[in-house]
C-alpha cells in the first residue's frame, strides 16, 4: 500500500514537471513592465490635429521652364496649377535610376532650350522621406542613403524623350530615372500652364526673380484662439499634480516638475519645453529622428495649421534639431527677430525629444479687413539682393511669405519677400506695398 502511495506521488510529481516544461518552451514570456516609467508620456487631449509625414513633405517651388530662356515659378500660394502639377507628378512612377557626376549634362543650356519643371525642395531630403511624400521611386537602389534637394524633368529635343533626374544634396552626383511614365505631351501641359504668369529670370540658375511687381496679394487681420498653459501642462509633463511655479512674471511663466521644464512667453502665444531625461541611447539617425518629432507633435499639442518639413541641423553635441514651418493659406509665416511665430522646431537625440518649441496660437479660417498689397519685382527687388550679397548674406531661394504683428485680439499678416539663405536661415529682404489705383 505505502509502495502504491509512493509510486502516485512520482506519477504526479513527474506531470507536474512536464506540464511546466511545456509552458516554459512554448508560452511567451510577459516582458511588458506594469507601472510606466518616467520616460514615458501620457497621450493626453489632443489639441491641435494630427499628420503625417506625407503632409509635411512638398517643394518649396516649382521652376517652369519655357523654352527660349523663359521661366516662372508656381508657389503653394499659386493654387490650383501648384496642385494640379504636383498631384499628377505623385501619380507617376521612377525606375531604373542610374547615377552620374552632376556635370555630365549641361544644365545651363538645358534651362535655355528645354521645356521642363524643377520641384525645388530647399532642403535635403533622404529618399526614404521622399517616399513618405508620395514620390513613387524604387526602394532598390545602392543610393537609398543619399538625400536629393530638387526633381528635374525635361523634354529632350534630341532624344525625341523625357528625361527625369534626382539631384544629390551635395551637389555632386544625379540620378536618372531610365523608366519613367512620362511623355512630351505631360510636360508641355506642365509647361502650359505657366505660359500667362509672370516672367522670371535667372542668372546663376539657382535664384529667380520675377521681373515685375506682383499684386495678387492682400494684407489681412485674423481672429486667433490659443492652447492654454494647463492644457500645455497636462500634455507634456508626466505628472501635471507635481508640477511647481518657479517664477510667474508679465514677460513669462515659468514650471518644472524637476526634470523637465516649460517656458510660456509672449503674451501666452510662445512655448519654451525641456526635457533633461530623453533618451540618449541608441543610433542616431536622421530619419528615425524626423518621424520620430512627427510622433511628438501628434501627441503633444498637435499642429495648428498646416506645416511643412523645412530642415535639420546637427548640433555640436550630436543631436538633431529638426523644425516645421507654418503656413496659413498656402503662404508660410515668417517672422522677424522681435517676435518667435510660425514654426515648430524639436531637438532630438535617438528618438528622443529634449526640447520643444512652437507657437500657442490657433488661426481663424475667417479673415478681415483685406488690404490689396504689391510685392516689388524687377531692378528694385535685384538692387535689395545685391546689396545683401555685399554683406555676405548669399541668397539660395526667394519666396513670398506673411510676417505677423501680434496685436490684443488679432494677428496681422503681411505680404514680404522672405529669402533662404546659405546658412539655412530665413530672413525678410521686403515689404510689399499699398496697392496705388490708377
Amino acid at each position: 500500500m505505502i509502495e502504491k502511495g509512493k509510486s502516485f506521488i512520482l506519477f504526479l510529481l513527474v506531470a507536474v514537471s512536464l506540464v511546466q516544461s511545456y509552458f516554459l518552451a512554448y508560452s511567451k514570456p510577459f516582458m511588458e513592465t506594469k507601472e510606466k516609467t518616467e520616460l514615458n508620456y501620457v497621450k493626453t487631449e489632443l489639441l491641435g490635429t494630427e499628420e503625417e509625414a506625407k503632409n509635411l513633405i512638398f517643394p518649396e517651388q516649382l521652376v517652369l521652364h519655357l523654352g527660349n530662356d523663359k521661366h516662372t515659378v508656381f508657389y503653394p500660394s499659386t493654387g490650383p496649377f501648384y496642385d494640379l502639377i504636383l498631384t499628377k507628378l505623385k501619380s507617376r512612377v521612377f525606375k531604373g535610376m542610374q547615377r552620374a557626376p552632376v556635370n555630365t549634362v549641361d544644365w545651363n543650356q538645358i534651362r535655355r532650350e528645354n521645356q521642363g519643371i524643377e520641384l525645388r525642395f530647399g532642403r535635403p531630403i533622404p529618399f526614404e522621406l521622399l517616399q513618405r511624400g508620395e514620390i513613387q521611386i524604387d526602394s532598390d537602389f545602392l543610393f537609398f542613403g543619399d538625400s536629393i534637394d530638387r526633381i528635374w524633368i525635361y523634354t529632350s529635343k534630341v532624344r525625341d524623350e523625357v528625361r527625369t533626374f534626382f539631384f544629390s544634396s551635395d551637389g555632386r552626383f544625379v540620378y536618372e530615372a531610365q523608366r519613367a511614365d512620362l511623355t512630351i505631351g505631360d510636360v508641355e501641359g506642365y509647361v502650359g500652364f505657366g505660359q500667362y504668369w509672370d516672367p522670371y529670370t535667372t542668372q546663376d540658375g539657382n535664384l529667380y526673380i520675377p521681373e515685375k511687381s506682383s499684386s495678387r496679394i492682400v494684407e489681412m487681420d485674423v481672429a486667433f484662439d490659443r492652447y492654454t498653459t494647463e492644457q500645455m501642462q497636462d500634455n507634456l509633463f508626466f505628472d501635471p499634480g507635481i508640477t511647481k511655479t518657479i517664477q510667474n512674471s508679465k514677460s513669462a511663466q515659468f514650471y518644472t516638475d524637476g526634470k523637465r521644464g516649460l517656458k510660456v512667453e509672449q503674451d501666452g502665444t510662445w512655448l519654451s519645453f525641456t526635457d533633461l531625461v530623453a533618451r540618449t541611447e541608441g543610433r542616431n539617425d536622421m530619419m528615425d529622428n524626423v518621424m520620430a518629432a512627427i510622433s511628438f507633435v501628434n501627441e503633444h499639442g498637435g499642429w495648428n495649421g498646416r506645416h511643412q518639413f523645412v530642415k535639420e541641423t546637427t548640433s555640436e553635441t550630436g543631436s538633431l534639431n529638426v523644425r516645421f514651418q507654418q503656413y496659413y493659406r498656402d503662404v508660410p509665416i515668417v517672422s522677424d527677430s522681435l517676435m518667435n511665430f510660425g514654426f515648430i522646431q524639436l531637438t532630438m537625440q535617438q528618438g528622443g525629444v529634449s526640447s520643444y518649441n512652437r507657437s500657442l496660437v490657433v488661426l481663424d479660417k475667417d479673415i478681415s479687413n483685406k488690404r490689396s498689397r504689391q510685392l516689388p519685382g524687377g531692378d528694385i527687388l535685384r538692387s535689395t539682393l545685391k546689396e545683401m550679397a555685399s554683406s555676405g548674406k548669399n541668397v539660395e531661394a526667394l519666396f513670398p511669405a506673411l510676417r505677423p504683428v501680434l496685436k490684443k485680439d488679432t494677428i496681422t499678416l503681411s505680404p514680404v519677400w522672405a529669402a533662404r539663405l546659405a546658412s539655412g536661415e530665413v530672413v525678410i529682404v521686403a515689404d510689399s506695398s499699398p496697392v496705388i489705383a490708377n
